[in-house]
Protein backbone atom coordinates (compact mmCIF):
# COMPACT_ATOMS: atom_id res chain seq x y z
CA UNK A 1 0.00 0.00 0.00
CA UNK A 2 1.57 3.27 1.19
CA UNK A 3 5.00 1.83 2.53
CA UNK A 4 5.47 -0.46 -0.15
CA UNK A 5 5.41 2.42 -2.68
CA UNK A 6 7.76 4.16 -0.57
CA UNK A 7 10.29 1.74 -0.30
CA UNK A 8 9.63 1.10 -4.01
CA UNK A 9 10.50 4.31 -4.59
CA UNK A 10 13.62 4.25 -2.57
CA UNK A 11 14.97 1.10 -4.71
CA UNK A 12 14.73 3.05 -8.39
CA UNK A 13 15.43 6.27 -7.17
CA UNK A 14 17.07 6.39 -3.69
CA UNK A 15 19.17 9.86 -3.73
CA UNK A 16 15.28 11.57 -3.93
CA UNK A 17 14.43 14.17 -1.56
CA UNK A 18 11.42 12.78 0.08
CA UNK A 19 11.05 14.88 3.16
CA UNK A 20 12.37 18.05 3.84
CA UNK A 21 11.59 19.60 7.55
CA UNK A 22 13.28 22.31 8.85
CA UNK A 23 17.14 22.00 8.48
CA UNK A 24 16.60 18.21 7.86
CA UNK A 25 16.50 16.38 4.74
CA UNK A 26 15.57 12.70 4.00
CA UNK A 27 16.17 11.52 0.64
CA UNK A 28 13.74 7.95 -0.27
CA UNK A 29 16.92 5.62 1.09
CA UNK A 30 16.94 7.38 3.97
CA UNK A 31 13.44 7.51 4.40
CA UNK A 32 13.01 3.23 3.90
CA UNK A 33 16.12 2.75 6.13
CA UNK A 34 14.34 4.98 9.24
CA UNK A 35 10.57 2.93 8.42
CA UNK A 36 13.27 -0.22 9.08
CA UNK A 37 15.36 0.23 11.79
CA UNK A 38 12.15 2.11 13.52
CA UNK A 39 10.03 -0.82 13.28
CA UNK A 40 12.47 -3.29 14.24
CA UNK A 41 12.97 -1.54 17.35
CA UNK A 42 9.30 -1.31 17.81
CA UNK A 43 9.06 -4.66 16.37
CA UNK A 44 8.71 -7.20 19.66
CA UNK A 45 7.97 -4.20 21.92
CA UNK A 46 4.71 -2.71 20.88
CA UNK A 47 2.58 -5.70 21.59
CA UNK A 48 -0.33 -3.62 21.50
CA UNK A 49 -2.60 -3.36 17.88
CA UNK A 50 -3.24 0.61 18.76
CA UNK A 51 -0.62 3.07 19.42
CA UNK A 52 -1.01 7.12 20.05
CA UNK A 53 1.77 9.20 18.92
CA UNK A 54 2.62 11.77 21.00
CA UNK A 55 6.18 13.24 20.21
CA UNK A 56 6.32 16.95 20.17
CA UNK A 57 8.00 16.69 16.78
CA UNK A 58 6.00 16.13 13.88
CA UNK A 59 8.69 14.77 12.00
CA UNK A 60 9.10 12.00 14.04
CA UNK A 61 5.72 11.21 14.60
CA UNK A 62 5.50 10.92 10.56
CA UNK A 63 8.23 8.50 10.77
CA UNK A 64 6.58 6.43 14.00
CA UNK A 65 3.47 6.28 11.70
CA UNK A 66 5.44 4.36 9.09
CA UNK A 67 7.06 1.99 10.88
CA UNK A 68 3.81 1.31 12.82
CA UNK A 69 2.46 1.23 9.30
CA UNK A 70 5.33 -1.27 8.42
CA UNK A 71 4.61 -3.54 11.51
CA UNK A 72 0.68 -3.84 10.66
CA UNK A 73 -0.62 -1.56 13.74
CA UNK A 74 -2.93 1.53 13.81
CA UNK A 75 -2.09 4.62 15.13
CA UNK A 76 -3.87 7.67 16.23
CA UNK A 77 -1.99 11.02 15.73
CA UNK A 78 -2.51 13.33 18.95
CA UNK A 79 -2.87 16.85 18.63
CA UNK A 80 -0.56 19.34 20.70
CA UNK A 81 -3.87 20.57 21.99
CA UNK A 82 -4.52 17.80 23.74
CA UNK A 83 -3.62 17.29 27.13
CA UNK A 84 -2.39 14.55 29.61
CA UNK A 85 -6.15 14.07 30.81
CA UNK A 86 -7.63 13.55 27.33
CA UNK A 87 -4.03 11.55 26.00
CA UNK A 88 -5.10 9.05 29.12
CA UNK A 89 -8.71 8.86 28.29
CA UNK A 90 -7.82 7.59 24.53
CA UNK A 91 -5.34 5.27 25.98
CA UNK A 92 -8.18 3.81 27.66
CA UNK A 93 -10.91 4.16 25.36
CA UNK A 94 -8.99 2.95 22.61
CA UNK A 95 -7.22 0.12 24.89
CA UNK A 96 -3.64 1.46 22.90
CA UNK A 97 -0.48 2.69 24.33
CA UNK A 98 2.79 5.00 23.78
CA UNK A 99 5.84 4.31 22.37
CA UNK A 100 8.90 3.25 24.30
CA UNK A 101 12.00 4.53 23.84
CA UNK A 102 13.97 3.25 20.95
CA UNK A 103 16.49 0.97 21.52
CA UNK A 104 19.38 2.28 19.67
CA UNK A 105 21.30 -1.16 19.23
CA UNK A 106 17.78 -2.29 17.42
CA UNK A 107 18.57 -4.18 13.74
CA UNK A 108 16.47 -3.09 10.84
CA UNK A 109 12.93 -4.86 10.06
CA UNK A 110 13.61 -7.35 7.74
CA UNK A 111 9.69 -8.18 6.55
CA UNK A 112 7.49 -5.05 5.92
CA UNK A 113 3.45 -6.76 7.10
CA UNK A 114 1.60 -6.74 3.77
CA UNK A 115 -1.47 -4.70 4.09
CA UNK A 116 -5.06 -5.24 2.90
CA UNK A 117 -7.75 -2.56 1.95
CA UNK A 118 -10.00 -3.41 5.29
CA UNK A 119 -6.76 -3.13 7.45
CA UNK A 120 -7.35 0.04 9.86
CA UNK A 121 -3.90 1.90 9.61
CA UNK A 122 -4.95 5.45 11.61
CA UNK A 123 -7.58 7.40 13.73
CA UNK A 124 -8.13 10.45 13.41
CA UNK A 125 -9.58 13.10 15.83
CA UNK A 126 -12.65 15.28 16.06
CA UNK A 127 -12.02 18.52 17.43
CA UNK A 128 -13.44 17.68 20.96
CA UNK A 129 -11.50 20.04 23.84
CA UNK A 130 -13.40 19.83 26.81
CA UNK A 131 -13.29 15.51 27.04
CA UNK A 132 -11.54 12.58 25.35
CA UNK A 133 -11.92 13.39 21.71
CA UNK A 134 -14.23 10.84 19.41
CA UNK A 135 -11.64 8.69 17.35
CA UNK A 136 -12.91 8.15 13.55
CA UNK A 137 -11.18 5.23 12.26
CA UNK A 138 -9.33 4.94 8.54
CA UNK A 139 -8.71 1.83 6.44
CA UNK A 140 -6.86 1.55 3.42
CA UNK A 141 -9.28 1.93 1.00
CA UNK A 142 -10.79 4.70 2.78
CA UNK A 143 -7.66 6.39 1.78
CA UNK A 144 -5.31 4.99 -0.78
CA UNK A 145 -8.10 4.43 -3.42
CA UNK A 146 -8.61 8.11 -3.77
CA UNK A 147 -4.86 8.57 -4.24
CA UNK A 148 -5.06 8.11 -7.92
CA UNK A 149 -8.27 10.53 -8.34
CA UNK A 150 -6.06 13.05 -5.94
CA UNK A 151 -3.42 13.06 -8.60
CA UNK A 152 -5.86 13.76 -11.92
CA UNK A 153 -7.85 16.20 -10.02
CA UNK A 154 -5.07 18.23 -8.31
CA UNK A 155 -2.59 18.07 -11.34
CA UNK A 156 0.41 16.51 -8.62
CA UNK A 157 3.26 14.03 -10.26
CA UNK A 158 5.70 12.20 -9.14
CA UNK A 159 7.89 15.64 -9.93
CA UNK A 160 5.98 17.59 -7.72
CA UNK A 161 7.32 19.54 -4.16
CA UNK A 162 4.46 19.93 -2.12
CA UNK A 163 4.59 22.28 0.92
CA UNK A 164 1.79 21.73 3.96
CA UNK A 165 2.05 22.33 7.36
CA UNK A 166 3.49 20.39 10.15
CA UNK A 167 -0.19 20.05 11.89
CA UNK A 168 -0.54 16.28 11.09
CA UNK A 169 -3.26 15.83 13.57
CA UNK A 170 -5.57 17.45 10.75
CA UNK A 171 -6.39 14.61 8.94
CA UNK A 172 -6.24 16.52 5.73
CA UNK A 173 -2.37 17.37 6.35
CA UNK A 174 -1.65 13.72 6.78
CA UNK A 175 -4.09 12.97 3.66
CA UNK A 176 -1.39 15.34 1.55
CA UNK A 177 1.53 14.19 2.91
CA UNK A 178 1.12 10.87 2.91
CA UNK A 179 -0.77 11.11 -1.14
CA UNK A 180 2.47 12.87 -2.06
CA UNK A 181 4.78 9.69 -0.34
CA UNK A 182 2.94 7.29 -2.05
CA UNK A 183 3.31 9.39 -5.26
CA UNK A 184 6.89 9.48 -5.21
CA UNK A 185 6.90 13.19 -4.87
CA UNK A 186 8.96 15.33 -2.31
CA UNK A 187 6.89 16.86 1.06
CA UNK A 188 8.23 20.03 2.30
CA UNK A 189 6.56 20.97 5.75
CA UNK A 190 6.45 24.06 7.33
CA UNK A 191 4.76 25.72 11.10
CA UNK A 192 2.73 28.06 11.13
CA UNK A 193 5.41 30.13 12.89
CA UNK A 194 6.99 31.16 10.23
CA UNK A 195 4.20 31.54 8.06
CA UNK A 196 5.87 35.28 7.66
CA UNK A 197 8.74 33.44 5.25
CA UNK A 198 6.43 30.92 3.66
CA UNK A 199 6.71 32.85 0.12
CA UNK A 200 10.88 32.64 0.53
CA UNK A 201 10.25 29.01 1.55
CA UNK A 202 8.18 27.83 -1.03
CA UNK A 203 10.61 29.99 -3.55
CA UNK A 204 13.71 28.52 -1.87
CA UNK A 205 12.64 25.36 -1.95
CA UNK A 206 10.90 24.99 -5.64
CA UNK A 207 7.80 24.54 -4.44
CA UNK A 208 5.12 23.18 -7.36
CA UNK A 209 2.31 22.21 -4.67
CA UNK A 210 0.39 24.01 -2.02
CA UNK A 211 -1.88 22.09 0.83
CA UNK A 212 -3.50 24.74 3.44
CA UNK A 213 -6.94 25.78 4.87
CA UNK A 214 -8.00 29.18 3.49
CA UNK A 215 -7.21 31.13 6.80
CA UNK A 216 -3.62 29.83 5.93
CA UNK A 217 -3.72 30.82 2.61
CA UNK A 218 -4.81 34.54 3.93
CA UNK A 219 -1.54 34.92 5.43
CA UNK A 220 0.94 34.64 2.46
CA UNK A 221 -1.61 35.47 -0.38
CA UNK A 222 -0.91 39.18 -1.65
CA UNK A 223 -2.14 40.88 -5.17
CA UNK A 224 1.80 42.11 -5.69
CA UNK A 225 3.41 38.13 -4.81
CA UNK A 226 4.19 36.00 -8.06
CA UNK A 227 5.18 32.40 -7.85
CA UNK A 228 5.01 31.14 -10.74
CA UNK A 229 6.57 28.14 -10.21
CA UNK A 230 3.39 26.56 -8.28
CA UNK A 231 1.55 24.63 -10.56
CA UNK A 232 -1.29 22.97 -7.94
CA UNK A 233 -2.91 24.87 -4.78
CA UNK A 234 -5.15 22.54 -2.98
CA UNK A 235 -7.63 23.98 -0.34
CA UNK A 236 -9.98 22.62 2.11
CA UNK A 237 -11.76 22.42 6.03
CA UNK A 238 -13.59 25.84 5.05
CA UNK A 239 -15.32 27.58 2.17
CA UNK A 240 -12.60 29.52 -0.32
CA UNK A 241 -14.24 32.98 -1.02
CA UNK A 242 -13.98 34.07 -4.23
CA UNK A 243 -12.21 37.16 -3.05
CA UNK A 244 -9.15 35.17 -1.65
CA UNK A 245 -9.36 32.37 -5.11
CA UNK A 246 -8.97 35.13 -7.30
CA UNK A 247 -5.54 36.44 -5.39
CA UNK A 248 -4.54 33.17 -5.08
CA UNK A 249 -4.88 32.63 -8.94
CA UNK A 250 -3.00 36.21 -9.94
CA UNK A 251 0.09 35.20 -7.32
CA UNK A 252 0.56 31.81 -9.22
CA UNK A 253 -0.85 32.53 -13.03
CA UNK A 254 0.15 28.98 -14.49
CA UNK A 255 -1.87 27.03 -11.37
CA UNK A 256 -4.64 24.83 -11.02
CA UNK A 257 -6.85 26.03 -7.88
CA UNK A 258 -8.63 23.62 -5.98
CA UNK A 259 -11.22 24.03 -3.18
CA UNK A 260 -12.57 20.04 -2.21
CA UNK A 261 -15.57 19.57 0.20
CA UNK A 262 -15.00 16.61 2.50
CA UNK A 263 -15.24 15.19 5.93
CA UNK A 264 -13.14 12.66 8.11
CA UNK A 265 -16.25 10.23 8.09
CA UNK A 266 -16.56 10.86 4.33
CA UNK A 267 -13.60 11.18 3.00
CA UNK A 268 -13.41 13.43 -0.34
CA UNK A 269 -16.77 14.42 -1.13
CA UNK A 270 -16.80 17.21 -3.90
CA UNK A 271 -15.05 20.07 -5.86
CA UNK A 272 -13.91 23.24 -7.91
CA UNK A 273 -11.47 24.45 -9.36
CA UNK A 274 -10.35 27.68 -11.08
CA UNK A 275 -12.63 30.32 -12.36
CA UNK A 276 -15.65 27.86 -11.19
CA UNK A 277 -14.75 28.95 -7.23
CA UNK A 278 -15.41 32.61 -8.08
CA UNK A 279 -18.82 31.97 -9.96
CA UNK A 280 -20.32 29.46 -7.96
CA UNK A 281 -18.92 31.03 -4.80
CA UNK A 282 -22.25 29.41 -2.90
CA UNK A 283 -20.99 26.18 -3.93
CA UNK A 284 -18.88 23.18 -3.34
CA UNK A 285 -18.66 21.93 -6.84
CA UNK A 286 -19.12 18.60 -8.71
CA UNK A 287 -19.14 15.06 -6.93
CA UNK A 288 -15.58 13.93 -6.18
CA UNK A 289 -14.48 10.64 -8.80
CA UNK A 290 -16.10 7.99 -7.68
CA UNK A 291 -18.60 9.66 -5.57
CA UNK A 292 -22.27 9.49 -5.68
CA UNK A 293 -24.65 11.94 -4.03
CA UNK A 294 -27.73 11.81 -3.19
CA UNK A 295 -29.66 14.23 -1.36
CA UNK A 296 -32.58 13.31 1.09
CA UNK A 297 -34.83 15.26 3.37
CA UNK A 298 -31.64 17.81 2.45
CA UNK A 299 -29.69 16.11 3.96
CA UNK A 300 -26.04 15.04 1.80
CA UNK A 301 -25.54 11.24 1.64
CA UNK A 302 -22.76 10.04 0.01
CA UNK A 303 -21.81 6.46 -1.40
CA UNK A 304 -17.78 5.82 -2.40
CA UNK A 305 -14.99 3.94 -1.09
CA UNK A 306 -13.89 6.58 1.06
CA UNK A 307 -16.43 6.67 3.21
CA UNK A 308 -14.29 5.54 6.86
CA UNK A 309 -15.05 1.86 7.81
CA UNK A 310 -17.82 2.71 10.70
CA UNK A 311 -19.56 5.07 9.04
CA UNK A 312 -20.36 2.67 5.66
CA UNK A 313 -23.89 1.90 5.83
CA UNK A 314 -24.54 5.79 7.58
CA UNK A 315 -22.89 7.69 4.90
CA UNK A 316 -23.62 11.23 6.05
CA UNK A 317 -21.88 13.53 8.58
CA UNK A 318 -25.40 15.14 8.38
CA UNK A 319 -24.79 18.11 7.24
CA UNK A 320 -27.77 19.62 4.88
CA UNK A 321 -27.75 21.10 1.08
CA UNK A 322 -28.96 20.81 -2.35
CA UNK A 323 -27.99 19.82 -6.03
CA UNK A 324 -28.12 23.16 -8.79
CA UNK A 325 -27.13 22.38 -11.91
CA UNK A 326 -24.68 19.26 -10.95
CA UNK A 327 -23.52 21.48 -8.25
CA UNK A 328 -23.26 21.14 -4.33
CA UNK A 329 -24.62 23.47 -2.18
CA UNK A 330 -24.02 23.50 1.55
CA UNK A 331 -27.16 25.17 3.37
CA UNK A 332 -25.57 24.25 6.73
CA UNK A 333 -23.17 21.89 8.62
CA UNK A 334 -24.17 19.90 11.33
CA UNK A 335 -24.15 21.48 14.33
CA UNK A 336 -25.08 25.14 12.81
CA UNK A 337 -28.83 24.87 12.45
CA UNK A 338 -30.28 26.89 14.82
CA UNK A 339 -33.90 27.53 15.32
CA UNK A 340 -35.45 31.02 15.99
CA UNK A 341 -38.77 31.10 17.04
CA UNK A 342 -39.59 27.72 14.91
CA UNK A 343 -37.57 28.86 12.23
CA UNK A 344 -34.65 27.39 10.47
CA UNK A 345 -31.54 29.34 10.35
CA UNK A 346 -28.62 28.60 8.56
CA UNK A 347 -24.93 30.07 10.10
CA UNK A 348 -23.59 29.65 6.44
CA UNK A 349 -26.59 32.18 4.66
CA UNK A 350 -25.53 34.37 7.14
CA UNK A 351 -21.90 34.32 7.13
CA UNK A 352 -22.24 34.19 3.23
CA UNK A 353 -24.81 37.62 3.10
CA UNK A 354 -21.27 38.77 5.56
CA UNK A 355 -18.91 38.24 3.10
CA UNK A 356 -19.98 40.36 0.30
CA UNK A 357 -18.97 42.98 2.29
CA UNK A 358 -15.39 43.91 0.45
CA UNK A 359 -13.83 44.71 4.24
CA UNK A 360 -14.98 41.68 5.95
CA UNK A 361 -12.12 38.93 5.61
CA UNK A 362 -13.67 36.22 8.49
CA UNK A 363 -16.54 35.81 9.97
CA UNK A 364 -18.52 33.44 12.22
CA UNK A 365 -21.80 32.56 13.43
CA UNK A 366 -22.76 31.51 16.65
CA UNK A 367 -26.06 30.15 18.42
CA UNK A 368 -26.55 29.71 22.21
CA UNK A 369 -29.33 27.92 23.50
CA UNK A 370 -32.41 29.36 25.23
CA UNK A 371 -34.44 28.15 28.19
CA UNK A 372 -37.07 27.74 25.34
CA UNK A 373 -34.44 26.16 23.14
CA UNK A 374 -35.12 28.50 20.79
CA UNK A 375 -31.43 30.00 19.80
CA UNK A 376 -29.38 33.76 20.10
CA UNK A 377 -27.33 33.90 17.42
CA UNK A 378 -24.24 36.06 17.52
CA UNK A 379 -21.65 37.04 14.62
CA UNK A 380 -17.81 37.59 14.75
CA UNK A 381 -16.45 38.79 11.97
CA UNK A 382 -12.41 40.10 11.25
CA UNK A 383 -12.07 42.90 8.86
CA UNK A 384 -9.62 43.80 6.11
CA UNK A 385 -7.81 47.28 7.93
CA UNK A 386 -8.42 46.58 11.44
CA UNK A 387 -6.26 49.60 12.29
CA UNK A 388 -8.71 52.41 10.70
CA UNK A 389 -10.19 52.51 13.98
CA UNK A 390 -12.33 55.85 12.60
CA UNK A 391 -14.40 52.97 10.18
CA UNK A 392 -17.40 52.04 12.31
CA UNK A 393 -17.51 48.36 10.34
CA UNK A 394 -19.53 46.64 12.82
CA UNK A 395 -22.38 49.08 12.29
CA UNK A 396 -21.95 48.80 8.31
CA UNK A 397 -22.26 45.27 8.49
CA UNK A 398 -25.51 45.50 11.04
CA UNK A 399 -27.31 48.12 8.08
CA UNK A 400 -25.98 45.66 5.30
CA UNK A 401 -27.77 42.37 7.35
CA UNK A 402 -31.12 44.41 7.89
CA UNK A 403 -31.61 45.41 4.09
CA UNK A 404 -30.39 41.63 3.09
CA UNK A 405 -31.71 38.71 5.66
CA UNK A 406 -35.51 39.13 7.37
CA UNK A 407 -35.74 39.45 10.40
CA UNK A 408 -35.53 36.27 12.23
CA UNK A 409 -32.30 35.77 10.60
CA UNK A 410 -30.71 38.98 12.18
CA UNK A 411 -27.46 38.53 14.69
CA UNK A 412 -28.14 39.63 18.50
CA UNK A 413 -25.18 41.02 18.46
CA UNK A 414 -22.39 41.67 16.22
CA UNK A 415 -18.57 41.76 17.62
CA UNK A 416 -15.66 42.76 15.37
CA UNK A 417 -11.91 40.92 16.31
CA UNK A 418 -8.64 41.50 15.18
CA UNK A 419 -8.08 37.82 14.80
CA UNK A 420 -11.05 34.89 14.97
CA UNK A 421 -10.06 32.25 17.64
CA UNK A 422 -9.00 29.10 15.72
CA UNK A 423 -7.96 25.28 16.83
CA UNK A 424 -4.39 24.20 15.41
CA UNK A 425 -5.17 23.16 12.07
CA UNK A 426 -6.03 26.53 11.25
CA UNK A 427 -10.06 26.15 11.14
CA UNK A 428 -12.26 28.79 12.78
CA UNK A 429 -12.89 27.48 16.65
CA UNK A 430 -16.67 28.04 16.87
CA UNK A 431 -16.65 26.39 20.54
CA UNK A 432 -14.36 29.12 21.55
CA UNK A 433 -16.47 31.67 19.48
CA UNK A 434 -19.98 30.59 21.32
CA UNK A 435 -17.89 31.33 25.20
CA UNK A 436 -17.20 34.83 24.36
CA UNK A 437 -20.71 35.61 23.76
CA UNK A 438 -21.99 32.67 27.09
CA UNK A 439 -19.36 34.60 29.17
CA UNK A 440 -20.66 37.70 28.48
CA UNK A 441 -23.88 37.01 28.83
CA UNK A 442 -23.22 35.37 32.19
CA UNK A 443 -21.56 38.62 33.22
CA UNK A 444 -24.46 40.98 32.24
CA UNK A 445 -26.60 38.72 34.20
CA UNK A 446 -24.87 39.09 37.37
CA UNK A 447 -24.51 42.76 36.95
CA UNK A 448 -28.35 43.09 36.34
Amino acid sequence: MIVQRILHTAEKFPEKQAIVYGLRSLSYAELSEEIKYRGGAYQHRVTAPKVILTHAHSLENLLDLLALMALGKASIMASTQLNEEQIQGLLEQEEATTLPPRNQESVALTEIQSATLTDRFLGVLTSGTESTPKVIWKDYQSWVTAFPHQSDVFGITPDDRLFVLDALSYSANLNSVLHMLWQGGTVVMTSLKSAASWPRQMQEQQISSVFMVPSHYRLWAKKSLSLPGIRSLVSAGEKLEASLAEILLACCPDVLLTEYYGAAELGHVSYQQNQEIIQHSYAVGQAFPGVKIKIVDQRILVESDYVSPDYRGVNTVFDLGLIEDGRLILMGRSGRMFNRRGLNVFAEEIENSAKLLPFVTEVAVVGLLREDLSHDIYLVFSASYPGHVQANYSQQLKTHLLHSLPTFKQPRRILELRNLPRKDNGKIDYQAVARIFSEEDSLASLER
